[in-house]
């Protein structure tokens, strides 16, 4: 990964993150904040989606874009789980005090000033993701702060408490289906101030607010959290890059931004060299159909079915297009992937890369490079395939991106790739699409009840994770897992029963309970007391550590089952060495064979064999030592 000089660069770094709270109900109604997975829908409602006046009397730009795209909306609901209230057919419940209160919880870890009288605002959106068209926010903590390990604090600007959005499920024939149940589920949203400096700094300031959110009740599943990154660099501007969905992915990011952002400095001050201005960029091109007759690839395909091709020339621009912002993506990918995003169009064709993988022939490039008057040895032309009204509306963005080069970095929201990469996803939100919502009155905090939260805050996580690091010889990402896995609590329960055991204790709570998760076992049916009882047990000798996993399935199949009745079930009588001892002698002759072919190499199959009859009955460290030290024995006799 590119390593930059991020202090000469004045590189610049903000983030919001987003974390679903753990509530029983939504935030403005008392619909079940769960989602219904995979369950087929009861009803659909369609939606047309308009731009609105923000409080200053303008258009967002961001909604506008939207707007733009022409994409029509289809929610899916469930008759029992979903109100009138998520369909904007009733006005809002009063506020979920459950959330309020985690909320605050959340704002007083990162030492914000709590606001008393919180107001609730709209917040302009017009993608579809919220059927009103707004979502619901308010503030509820100011100029807070968290630490990093070398001591600098990151300020917390704003904490809201807010809507989640509708989820979107597909999108086929230019609509966008979204599903209701994910709606309306309380969300707290951390804003930092403009302080990091380092995309390292930038990943553990994300995951110590992760922590601190973790600590509190958060839901724990994939996509309950997500992280914005705002990145700048002094000769560039702010660029908001969304859904980054891994902490591992936000150093790439940042330094693939940087990257791109130098490419359209560089770009800027290429054109500046080359003398050239936006005034010189042309208006429209031509309609180039009638010249490729013969082409037998998609190009060729496309105008037999009635599309357009359609040219336009740029003087003076050979090269341009091919500039590398980003690993394996060009200043023409940056084109391309703002029509493809606004437009639907996939791909544009320009004539710095090779031609010839689109089946153009020589006379073909000749036909096009004479219809625009292109000098083939500076300029550089596009090419866009669609129907003539996605072409006219493509033209148009082309134009003003190409136009935008002459500045260098536009201020844009931007999506995460999986591929460290980031394409154009809608302009950059502004101010204007905020304002108060008059359907909801004011919501308080009362001082007494925010002193009685702050007087029971747990410990800052990282000094739990190295206390606890240090204490029980655990790796610090193992504790890392126990505290995202909500299990933190089960592992100090545990550990006081059976302090000798960590390792057994954080393989039974993490491994094993994902492990058998992954296999279909509903983990949900053992209980914290069910763990208790297994570690007392282990304790007493009265199991081995290998029986813990019978049981755990066991009891996931059996939830009105005691541990003790499926002790019982499983024959799990403890047993004796002496015992232990007889079997292995029974083993061993009965494979006399396997000993004598494969000497020590026998161990593998004949532990098998044994720990059939023994598993969970004596420990399997016991087994291997008994079991080797008596086929060294057979082995001597049979010389």
């Amino acid at each position: 990964m590119t390593q930059f000089n991020y202090k000469e660069l004045g590189l610049i770094c903000g983030l919001e993150i987003h974390q679903q709270l753990e509530t029983k109900t939504k935030l403005f109604c008392r619909c079940p904040a769960k989602l219904q997975g995979t369950r087929i829908p009861d009803f659909t409602i369609k939606r047309l989606m308009r731009p609105v006046l923000g409080e200053m009397g303008t258009f967002d730009k961001a909604m506008l874009t939207e707007y733009e795209k022409g994409m029509n909306v289809t929610y899916e609901g469930y008759n029992d789980v979903i109100c009138t209230y998520e369909m904007d057919d009733t006005p809002p419940f009063s506020c979920n005090e459950e959330a309020r209160r985690i909320a605050l919880k959340i704002a007083m870890l990162t030492k914000a000033n709590i606001v008393e009288e919180m107001h609730v605002c709209r917040k302009n959106y017009l993608d579809g993701s919220v059927p009103c068209g707004f979502q619901r926010t308010m503030i509820l903590g100011t100029d807070g702060y968290v630490e990093l390990k070398n001591g600098k604090k990151i300020g917390i600007n704003i904490l809201s408490l807010e809507e989640e959005a509708a989820r979107r499920i597909k999108t086929e024939n230019r609509t966008n289906f979204f599903r209701l149940d994910r709606l309306g589920i309380p969300l707290i949203e951390v804003t930092t101030d403009p302080d990091i400096n380092h995309p390292d700094e930038c990943r553990e300031c994300a995951e110590r607010i992760g922590l601190l959110l973790w600590s509190t009740k958060t839901k724990r599943v994939i996509g309950s959290i997500r992280q914005d990154i705002n990145v700048s660099i002094k000769s560039g501007t702010r660029i908001e890059i969304k859904g980054v969905q891994k902490l591992g992915w936000i150093p790439i990011l940042i330094n693939h931004e940087i990257s791109r952002q130098l490419g359209l400095i560089h770009i800027k001050e290429e054109l500046e060299e080359r003398k050239l201005k936006s005034s010189d960029i042309p208006s429209k091109g031509q309609d180039l159909t009638n010249m490729i007759g013969n082409n037998t690839g998609f190009i060729g395909k496309g105008i037999k079915k009635g599309e357009t091709l359609y040219g336009i020339n740029f003087k003076d621009f050979k090269g341009i297009f091919g500039t590398e912002l980003m690993e394996d993506y060009r200043f023409g990918t940056e084109v391309s992937s703002k029509v493809k995003t606004l437009v639907g169009l996939k791909g544009l064709i320009h004539s710095d890369e090779d031609l010839s993988k689109y089946k153009f022939s020589n006379e073909d490039l000749k036909k096009i490079r004479k219809s625009l008057n292109s000098d083939s040895q500076n300029d550089s032309f596009l090419l866009i395939l669609g129907s003539m009204k996605e072409v006219n509306k493509a033209v148009d963005i082309i134009i003003q991106r190409i136009k935008f080069a002459f500045k260098g970095v536009p201020p844009e929201t931007r999506k995460a790739l999986d591929n460290g990469n980031t394409e154009f996803l809608r302009e950059l939100h502004g101010g204007a699409r905020l304002y108060p919502d008059t359907d909801s009155k004011a919501i308080f905090n009362p001082p007494e009840e925010a002193e009685l939260i702050r007087k029971n805050l747990p410990e800052f996580p990282w000094i739990t994770i190295e206390k606890y690091s240090k204490k029980y010889k655990i790796e610090e990402k193992l504790i890392k897992k126990l505290i995202f896995n909500d299990k933190l609590e089960l592992f100090e329960k545990l550990i006081k029963i059976s302090s000798e055991n960590p390792a057994i204790i954080i393989n039974v709570i993490l491994e094993i309970t994902t492990a058998l998760r992954r296999d279909g076992k509903n983990m949900d049916n053992i209980t914290d007391s069910d763990f208790e009882d297994m570690f007392m047990d282990l304790k007493r000798k009265e199991i081995s550590k290998e029986a813990i996993e019978e049981i755990m399935i066991m009891k996931a199949d059996n939830p009105n089952l005691s541990i003790e009745e499926i002790k019982q079930q499983l024959k799990l009588e403890k047993m004796s060495v002496d015992q232990l001892k007889e079997v292995i002698e029974m083993v061993v002759n009965n494979n006399l064979e396997i000993i004598k072919s494969k000497e020590m190499r026998a161990m593998g199959p004949l532990m098998g064999e044994v720990m059939k009859d023994v598993r969970g009955k004596i420990d399997g460290a016991i087994v291997s030592k008994e079991l080797k030290a008596a086929i060294q024995k057979k082995l001597e006799e049979l010389k």
